[in-house]
């Protein structure tokens, strides 16, 4: 068997096997392009401004129960603290990340809300980078995650090497003749 024969079985198995897994990184990573799309705003105050004096920032823990009380009263949730936050000098303001994609933004200063959102795209991000997996089982590790990355990662370059081989070498046969 010719390795232009090998190859082209190589690349039949592979892609046939992959095909969803590609169709569904292909699908997702569409949607991402969009991820702002997938946001609902559920509080905005565009009269808040914000100050960038990073000397006068209240507390962080005060902070975070202004958010998680205003979070709790608008968008009826029962949170009580935050997985995460951002805290942006430039702009004076403190966000506050929750579970379930929602996020608050402070004013750093006052502590008057500026925005409360809701993000629906990190369901999408999960899909297309396989950390759904790790989500369902509650693996701390990303083990899934990791070996998906790998595998489909490989797989995509195995498929490359092999596709482009099997595309240029009958040119070169031809060329040859």
């Amino acid at each position: 068997m010719s390795l232009l024969q090998q190859f082209r079985t190589l690349h039949k198995k592979f892609a046939s096997i992959l095909f969803v897994f590609f169709f569904c990184i292909g699908l997702t990573g569409t949607l991402l392009a969009f991820k702002s799309a997938f946001t609902k705003t559920v509080y905005e105050n565009k009269a808040i401004t914000s100050e960038g004096e990073s000397f006068k920032f209240l507390p962080l823990a005060s902070l975070e129960n202004l958010a998680t009380s205003i979070l709790n009263e608008k968008a009826s949730t029962n949170y009580k603290k935050s997985e995460k936050l951002e805290i942006k000098m430039s702009k004076g303001t403190v966000l506050f990340y929750y579970k379930e994609g929602y996020s608050v933004l402070l004013n750093g200063a006052s502590g008057d809300p500026i925005l409360i959102e809701k993000k629906f795209g990190g369901v999408i991000q999960d899909i297309h980078d396989g950390a759904i997996l790790d989500s369902w089982i509650t693996n701390k590790s990303s083990l899934f995650k990791k070996g998906y990355s790998i595998i489909m990662g490989l797989s995509l370059l195995l498929l490359t090497i092999t596709g482009t081989y099997l595309w240029y070498k009958p040119i070169l046969i031809k060329k040859n003749r």
